[in-house]
């Protein structure tokens, strides 16, 4: 009965030691995620802080735009063009004063 109980002891041991193991192995890799996490977080952070400061540009532009836009005075265009009727009145004049320079 003792060599029964000696290698229950020893399975229970091997299995200890086992679980030790797999335990050291898991909290490595926990800190590694742990870093990883950590990191992330920092890089986070950062870009949050990108991102707020963007928000407070866009907005300065947005006021920079607004009294920009009611400094604007629109000017109408001046026409320069005539339309066909006039320049027809115009040619006809023309063709009328070259005639009569012809006849004297």
């Amino acid at each position: 009965m003792t060599e029964k109980i000696q290698d229950t002891i020893q399975e229970i041991s091997r299995k200890a030691v086992r679980i030790g193991e797999a335990l050291r192995a898991e909290r490595s890799k926990n800190e590694i995620l742990q870093e990883e996490i950590d990191r992330n977080n920092e890089q986070l952070a950062v870009e949050l802080a990108a991102v707020s400061s963007l928000k407070m540009e866009i907005e300065s532009l947005k006021s920079a735009l607004h009294l920009a836009e009611d400094k604007v005075v629109e000017v109408p265009a001046p026409v320069t063009g005539r339309n066909e009727q006039e320049i027809d009145e115009l040619v006809k004049e023309i063709e009328f004063c070259i005639e009569q320079l012809k006849q004297s």
